[in-house]
């Protein structure tokens, strides 16, 4: 028996093949991380449904999305960097409290700009929060890595496929209540900065070893590739699912968020078996296997031309496939480059969702009926990226190369 230190925290290991235990310590760290991430993920979720809700315009409404996300997201890169430098644990504490911002909208729904200002502070808090508890998740538990991050965004998954009824229930009973919800991420960030452990402040590190990053540019860049296109078909289709669901004329819960929690809730079903896949099989065969289910799920929502029940399985699945990309993708990377755990999940989750926060500007355009788009049409443009997709996934080393 060895044992293994990661981030102040000891991991006990076999050398028999047994799976190796993790510390209880580590489960507790985990599963606060996730409840962070669900408050976080909670408000993330609520601007597509309330730029319906609200009747707004819709390609004003994309770009407030898009400026939102890339900018985010972009900073993910430094924040990354700042958080295996030492910043760890003022990142994810900062970034959870501020996530609420997009809750005061209603109250903004008159300006354009003050609601694009609100959305793009919840992006950043998002940002900050992101690579830095992705990587402490990561150093967990070097051994499980992908398991450990499949607990930890199950909590994100749960809060995002949640915030769309939740926000809908209070917009539906008082619209000047729905700054409650920012309660949610301030509790847990008051709980993070009193009860997470003094081992969890990451200890400071060069940051990005670039000498070491070039040398597997090779391998990451076909990660990144599925990662973005994968990320540009999910992000449009988050935005645009209220719609396609009203045009079909379905029920309104569905089209307040039903449809949206049967997405999210999708790929949070395939976390848990996908991380325990990724710690046994390599990462080519999971991202093509899922590129590939997922380009016949989707295909199958477009068909459709009338709103049922079924259309939320579609969804269910839609989801369930599409969420096997972010895991074997940035637990993949967190192998190659183990150490950088924060930088490597900015690279793989930040940086590809920047490029990919162009698609819901571009699918709000080609969705605007004064231009005579729909929802169905404008995704079925993003059909179009899903064979780039597998041939990125194709293109993946094994993990024995």
């Amino acid at each position: 028996m060895d044992t293994m230190v990661g981030e102040g925290v000891v991991v006990a290991t076999s050398s028999s093949s047994a799976s190796p235990r993790i510390a209880t310590n580590a489960w507790w760290t985990v599963l606060a991380l996730a409840g962070a991430h669900a408050a976080v993920d909670c408000c993330s979720g609520i601007w597509p449904v309330f730029k319906t809700l609200a009747q707004l315009d819709i390609a004003t409404a994309g770009l407030i999305a898009t400026i939102g996300s890339m900018t985010g997201n972009g900073l993910q890169i430094a924040f990354g960097v700042l958080a295996d430098r030492g910043w760890r644990k003022r990142l994810i504490v900062t970034g959870v409290a501020v996530a609420g911002a997009v809750t005061f909208a209603p109250w903004a729904v008159r300006s354009y700009p003050i609601m694009g200002a609100l959305v793009l502070t919840t992006n950043v808090g998002s940002a900050a929060f992101h690579p830095s508890a992705t990587g402490a998740a990561a150093n967990l538990s070097r051994q499980r890595v992908g398991f450990m991050i499949a607990l930890f965004l199950s909590g994100g998954y749960l809060g995002y496929s949640l915030s769309q009824l939740l926000f809908s229930a209070v917009y539906g009973s008082a619209y000047a209540l729905t700054p409650v919800i920012a309660l949610l991420p301030l509790a847990m960030a008051a709980a993070i900065a009193v009860g997470l452990p003094a081992s969890e402040r990451a200890r400071p590190q060069r940051g990005v070893e670039w000498r070491t990053l070039r040398g597997h540019i090779g391998s990451l860049a076909p990660l990144f590739a599925v990662q973005t296109l994968a990320g540009a078909v999910n992000v449009s289709l988050v935005f645009l699912l209220p719609d396609l669901l009203l045009s079909r004329h379905a029920a309104p819960w569905i089209v307040g968020g039903g449809g949206h929690f049967a997405l999210i809730a999708g790929g949070c079903l395939s976390l848990l078996p996908a991380g325990q896949a990724s710690d046994r099989w390599s990462a080519r065969r999971m991202l093509v296997f899922a590129n590939v289910t997922t380009a016949v799920a989707l295909g199958l929502l477009l068909l459709r031309d009338s709103a049922s029940p079924l259309d939320l399985l579609v969804v269910t699945a839609v989801g369930a496939f599409n969420g096997i990309n972010n895991i074997a993708a940035v637990a993949e990377g967190n192998r190659l480059l183990p150490g950088q755990a924060s930088a490597v999940s900015a690279l793989l989750m930040g940086l590809p969702w920047c490029v990919a926060a162009l698609g819901p500007v571009v699918a709000g355009v080609l969705a605007d009926p004064a231009r005579g788009g729909t929802p169905a049409g404008a995704l079925g443009w993003f059909m179009l990226l899903m064979p780039f997709g597998l041939a990125a996934a194709l293109r993946v080393r094994p993990r024995n190369a």
